[in-house]
């Protein structure tokens, strides 16, 4: 995971900038070194964080698992939806359209799924699903508020945008089983 160096280096940074030092050993035994020189504003950092490149990937049993969990959630708003079409027209409609717009249940599934990884085995596909269903949500939202008026004179809109990020959401689980 990138953003591990990156908070890594810049929480080492801004110790040295406030006139904290250290020498802890480097991760191939060496000792870190670190100077300060707060009234200058200037620091230097010299560590050794792991080498980048391919990652090991989570056993599978971690990876089924958290797959199991995003497409748990995938299927929820495919569900939350189908109730939307279904509650179109109806005094139904205005509860579902509530419901829908504090849904932030993917966020509780992506911590879960997040937990069965480390930061050096998480696959790239759990932050990409983390991003897609924002998107399938933020389609969900977008139709349920595009949608209010006249809902009773017209037939319910067309969720393609929401069945196509739902659907690529679900390819993401897909990916982050395979630990890619």
């Amino acid at each position: 995971m990138n953003h591990r160096r990156t908070v890594i280096a810049l929480a080492a940074a801004g110790l040295l900038l406030a006139g904290c030092s250290t020498s802890t050993p480097k991760a191939d035994g060496r000792p870190a070194t670190a100077t300060a020189n707060p009234g200058a504003g200037t620091a230097t950092l010299e560590a050794s964080l792991p080498p980048e490149g391919p990652k090991k990937p989570a056993p599978a049993a971690s990876r089924a698992a958290a797959a199991k969990i995003l497409h748990a959630n995938v299927q929820h708003y495919r569900d939350s939806i189908n109730t939307g079409r279904n509650a179109w027209g109806t005094p139904k409609f205005g509860p579902w359209q509530q419901k829908a717009l504090l849904d932030l249940t993917s966020e509780d599934a992506f911590r879960k799924a997040d937990k069965q990884f480390t930061a050096d085995n998480e696959p790239d596909s759990i932050n990409t699903w983390h991003d897609d269903i924002a998107a399938a949500t933020d389609a969900i939202n977008q139709w349920a508020q595009k949608n209010t008026i006249d809902t009773t004179t017209k037939p319910a809109p067309a969720t393609t945008e929401v069945d196509k990020a739902l659907t690529k959401a679900d390819k993401d689980a897909d990916q982050v089983a395979a630990g890619k």
